[in-house]
This record gives structure tokens, sequence and C-alpha cells, in this order.
């Protein structure tokens, strides 16, 4: 007996979790957020205005006063400008009269510089072996002129001697015939004018020769003059080369120190003078100075040179001795105002120098330095600050505190050096002035 087949029933699914629900938060949780946001940017707030500075409170403004004072005030306007000498000489390369004069030449000896020479020293000498060699040859064109001098001498004498034994040829030839034709008497009359014809020309060659001398005489002593001034150029050649070697050597015209200025090579190197150098005839290599008489060298503006005199003091400083002055004294001002390349138009400058009269041997040439120069000075009157006098249409005043109160008196102005200024009248000495 067969079973009935029957199918499985399927088993059921177990059952998915599910996820927990997230409750709202309620109303009053947001608020409570909100309120202790805002608590604390109170606090901040006070915080900040506990901790914030506190500004003072205004009182009264103090009134700063200057007593005012009697005494002098200088005005000096300030001049910069470098070191010179006063008297100095420069030292320059000879200037020959050798055919090769434009040739340079080399310095075999060269005193260094701040040297300190006499007068008649040997400051500097070129190389002479040139102009040397030169003399040797105007040496021989002399001796070779006085040769052709004499020689010219003796050819005159000797054809001297000659044309006179000529003309005395024809002077006989002349008389022997002058007696043929004296005997005309005893001839035929062809021998007669043979006779006079053989006189006329006897005659005529006798004038030829005399006219002949007198020209050979000219002409040979022409020649001769020629050679004696052909030998006295010579002379003169050789005694000017005589005098160029004497310019190889240079001395010092006086007791001085001696300055060596500086040259540009090739490649703008500048390097000063040195023994070997070679120099070009006309160029200044150095300089000899007085040290003790210096001066300063400067320039003043054309809108304050109205303000300079000859004469006037000054104090002079110097770049490279800081705290040292020295007195000074203007003694030369420009007549003719120029301008630098790069300035404008209308901005002119006046030289001006200042002789330094207490100078040392610390005053070298080219140094940087200033001259303050006193152009004004008002003696014995009250002198106040500047800032302290104010102006009401156009006319000054200042303030003075007195036991009443602050006081405005109008006052008379004297000179000013731009800090301070004289008080010419108006107020009085220890009145208390208001600076403020």
């Amino acid at each position: 007996m067969s079973l009935p087949l029957t199918q499985p029933s399927p088993r059921p699914a177990p059952p998915q979790p599910q996820p927990a629900a997230v409750p709202a938060p309620p109303a009053n949780r947001r608020g409570a957020l909100w309120g202790g946001l805002l608590l604390l940017l109170a606090g901040a707030a006070g915080l900040w205005l506990y901790l914030k500075p506190k500004e003072p409170t205004a009182g009264p403004v103090a009134i700063r006063t200057v007593a005012a004072k009697r005494g002098s005030l200088e005005v000096r306007i300030r001049v910069t400008g470098q070191t010179s000498a006063r008297t100095f000489s420069n030292v320059t390369a000879p200037k020959l009269m050798v055919p090769d004069s434009d040739s340079q030449m080399v310095l075999l000896t060269l005193a260094a510089s701040g040297t300190l020479v006499k007068k008649g020293d040997v400051v500097a000498a070129f190389d002479p072996q040139s102009i040397n060699d030169h003399l040797d040859d105007v040496e021989n064109q002399v001796k070779q002129s006085e040769n052709d001098v004499a020689k010219k001498k003796v050819q005159l004498e000797l054809d001297t001697v000659n044309l006179q034994q000529a003309l005395s040829v024809a002077k006989a030839s002349l008389d022997k015939a002058r007696l043929d034709r004296k005997a005309t008497e005893i001839r035929s009359e062809i021998d007669r004018e043979i006779l006079q014809l053989s006189e006329e020309e006897a005659a005529a060659a006798y004038k030829e020769k005399q006219a002949d001398l007198d020209f050979q005489m000219q002409s040979q002593k022409a020649d001769l003059r020629l050679s004696e001034l052909t030998k006295e150029e010579q002379d003169r050649h050789y005694k000017r080369h005589e005098v160029d070697k004497t310019k190889f050597t240079i001395r010092a015209p006086m007791d001085a120190m001696v300055v060596v200025l500086q040259q540009f090579r090739p490649g703008g190197d500048q390097v000063t003078y040195a023994i070997g150098d070679r120099v070009y005839p006309g160029t200044t290599f150095a300089r000899l100075i007085d040290p003790d008489h210096m001066q300063l060298e400067g320039t003043v503006n054309q809108s304050e040179s109205g303000q300079f005199r000859l004469g006037q003091d000054a104090i002079v400083k110097l770049d490279a001795y800081p705290g040292v002055t020295y007195k000074g004294k203007v003694a030369a001002i420009g007549a003719l105002a120029s301008g630098g390349r790069f300035q404008n138009y209308y901005i002119r400058s006046l030289p001006i120098r200042v002789w330094i009269e207490n100078g040392d041997r610390r005053v070298l040439p080219d140094l940087s330095g200033s001259a303050e120069i006193l152009v004004d000075k008002e003696l014995d009157s009250i002198i106040v600050p500047a800032y302290a006098v104010k102006t009401a249409n156009g006319k000054p005043y200042v303030e003075v505190r007195t036991v009443a109160g602050i006081e405005r008196r109008p006052v008379s102005l004297g000179v000013s050096n731009g800090i301070q200024v004289a008080i010419q009248s108006g107020i009085n000495e220890g009145d208390e002035i208001v600076v403020n």
C-alpha cells in the first residue's frame, strides 16, 4: 500500500527588529539653550566694560611760560664745502721744444704725498734719455755747421783770389791793346781797325770780369752768410734743448707740502700718480701747498648772497675731526652766479671762500666741512623763543602772564635765527611769556 506524497509547509520568517523612535525635544528645552547663550554674551560684554581703560576726566589746561631774558643774539648761515690751500703751486709735466714734444714722459722720481719739502728740493724728475739722444744729434749738426762755415770762408778767399787774377789778366790785355793802338801811325788802315777792335774786345772783357767779380763776391758772401745763419740756428736749437733738459727735474719754488693727484686709468680705475707712470706734457700730476694757510671753498644760494660781506667772522668745522672748530673769515665772494648741470634753471649759487685763521697741520686739502658765517647780530636785547611770537592782522604780539591773567602785548621785532628772536620793545626782562 502506497502512501500519498505531501508538500512540507514553509516556516514563518523571524520578526525584524524595529529602530527605536527618538522623541522630539520639548519646546521648553530650546528656550533654555537660547537663554544660556544670551546670558553668556551679556557676561562677556560686562567683563569687557569692566576691563576697558577709563578715559581721564578733562581738567584745567596748564599754561607753559618762559621768562624773557636779556642777552645777545647771533644770526649765522651755514655754508658747506671743501678745504683747499690759499697758497699753492701746481706741478706740471713740462712742455718741451723737441720734435717729439707731444709724447709721454716717464716719471723717475716723485716725492710721496704729504712730504714736506724746502724751496729748491727736487719734487719730481723725468727720464731724460730721449732728450739726451736728441742733444747728441743736434751737437753733431752744430759741429757740421761750424765746418761748413769754415769751408765756405776758405772757398770764398780762394774764389776771390782767382777772380782777382782773372781781372788782372783782363786788365793787362786791355792795357796791351791800348798800347798797340797808339802805334797806328805806322800801321795800315786794316791793322788800325783790327787793333781798335782788339782794344774794344779787351775793354768789354775787362768790364765783364769786373761785373763777374762783383756778382761772384756777393754770391759767395750770401752763401757764407747762409751757412753762418744755419750754424746760429743749430746753436739756438742746442741751447733750447739744454733748457729743456733742465725742465726734466722739477724743484719746489717754496716751502710746501706735496700732494700727489689722482689719474683715471683705462677701465675707470682711479689711482694716484707713481714712479714709472707716463705723463703727457702739460699734465698736472701733483700740487705744492702751504699747509699753514688753508681755506674752505663753498657756495651760497643767490637768495642769501645779499647777507654776506667780506670780513665776516665764521666758525669752521671739518667732518674729519668732530668737535674741533677753527676761526674763519670771509675772504672772497663770487660776482657771477652759476647753476649745476642737473639743477633747475632758476637755481643759482655764488662761490664763497672762508679763510681758516688758526689752522693746523691736520687741515688737509679736499676735506669736507662747513662754515657758520655770522651775518647779523643784536647786542643787549630781550630774547624770547621764536614760536612764542604770534601775529594778528599782520602785527606781532606775545602773551604775557600777569597777576590779572594773560595779557596780549604788541612787540617790535629785531633779528631772528629761526629759533630765537630779539624783542626791541613791548616787554621787559623777566616777563613770563606764554609759549603754549
